[in-house]
């Protein structure tokens, strides 16, 4: 749960724009439009708190969700409110 608030708070650090027209299912094993959403690498300082999402990278949703992707399948594969 800590690693959760770690995370959500990194990622909300970075202001990235949000992404509020999508079309398509926001659920983990849901694979995302490649060419609908612009995905960002995940920070340093996340991958140092959970190494497993070195590879990972993210979009934010309007409403403040952040969905973390897996580059290599473009499957969803955690989402953090």
């Amino acid at each position: 749960m800590e690693q959760k608030t770690q995370v959500t708070q990194i990622i909300r650090e970075t202001k990235v724009e949000p992404v509020s027209n999508v079309n398509f299912d926001i659920s983990v094993g849901v694979e995302v439009p490649r060419h609908k959403v612009r995905l960002h690498r995940l920070p340093a300082r996340i991958v140092k708190i959970v190494p497993a999402y070195e590879s990972y990278e993210y979009f934010v949703l309007a409403d403040g969700r952040i969905v973390i992707v897996d580059p290599d399948t473009f499957k969803i594969v955690l989402i953090l409110t």
